[in-house]
């Protein structure tokens, strides 16, 4: 019976540091990971690279390709990072604001040019075979995108609230 109550006492305390500890850590902003463009352009191309079984040379060629572009997301980060830090400094707190019509067609426009410049790209380093894989596959992540953005507690594409 003395065991027991050792037994039983040293979980109470176990249990107890544990959930405290806990709690410390609940209050703690958590820092985001930084963005690391090794490590996305590896994932990006290990995934292609499942899904359309590249050869070695194929695998390297998209692999810089994704690495070019991983290093452009990392400069955009970096600004919009800045550009907040700085509202932060002056004492302003950032807010996510929805852009205008002109700057939502403009960014929309750049981001069609990068994809029809990847798509070329892409283009010139598969075969025939994978490259329509390939483009099957944007076109099914587009759509999930799409299903996400407009699933349930989420505001649908017309602006009428939430979708269902």
């Amino acid at each position: 019976m003395n065991a027991t109550r050792k037994i039983l006492f040293i979980a109470f305390l176990f249990l107890t540091i544990t959930g405290a500890d806990a709690q410390e850590g609940a209050g703690r902003q958590h820092k985001p990971r930084e963005f690391n463009p090794e490590e996305f352009a590896a994932r990006q191309t290990y995934m292609l690279h499942q899904a359309l079984q590249l050869d070695s040379v194929q695998f390297q060629a998209v692999m810089l390709m994704n690495y070019a572009d991983a290093l452009t997301m990392q400069d955009s980060m970096k600004v919009r990072r800045e550009r907040f830090e700085k509202m932060r400094a002056n004492g302003e707190r950032p807010k996510r604001q929805q852009p205008s019509e002109e700057e939502r067609k403009a960014r929309m426009e750049l981001e069609k040019q990068r994809r029809e410049i990847k798509n070329q790209q892409m283009q010139q380093i598969l075969n025939a075979e994978q490259y329509e894989k390939y483009i099957k596959l944007q076109e099914e992540n587009r759509e999930r995108m799409r299903n996400r953005k407009e699933g349930p507690g989420r505001m649908r594409r017309d602006g009428r609230g939430p979708g269902i």
